[in-house]
């Protein structure tokens, strides 16, 4: 089976410190050419993201995008990202059915409407630099 070209992308909320932390989580465990981890802010400098996210509300869920183009939102989404983390891809792929995803877009929603709020609770800065990635020069 042949690789595609480009790796499946998350699309995160820079402005928010429960989003950029788990967007740096993500960058340390899993390598770019398996995962790309793009900010919101960041989207309209790589045009085929901006072409194909143009007149989405991005802020309003997180953004999984597929080599193939489709775009996966919300719990699908953390699960696309999970499929891809050694260790956790266990967990990911035994919750990515319709069942799964009706369980668990309830509770992603209720922790994106709030993720503001708990990022403070959390202490997490509500904006940071992502860390380096390894092998990026």
């Amino acid at each position: 089976m042949d690789r595609p070209s480009t790796p499946p992308t998350l699309i995160y909320d820079q402005d928010c410190g429960l989003c950029i932390a788990t967007a740096a989580w993500l960058a340390r465990r899993v390598p770019r050419s398996r995962l790309d981890v793009v900010a919101i802010g960041e989207v309209e400098a790589q045009p085929t993201l901006a072409t194909t996210l143009h007149d989405l509300p991005l802020a309003a869920a997180l953004h999984f995008v597929r080599p193939d183009g489709s775009i996966w939102t919300g719990a699908r989404a953390v699960l696309g990202a999970g499929l891809r983390v050694p260790r956790w891809r266990f967990v990911a792929r035994a919750l990515d059915h319709r069942v799964g995803h009706r369980l668990l877009e309830p509770v992603y929603r209720r922790i994106a409407a709030n993720r503001r709020r708990i990022g403070r609770l959390l202490r997490l800065p509500a904006v940071c630099p992502m860390p380096a990635r390894p092998g990026d020069r």
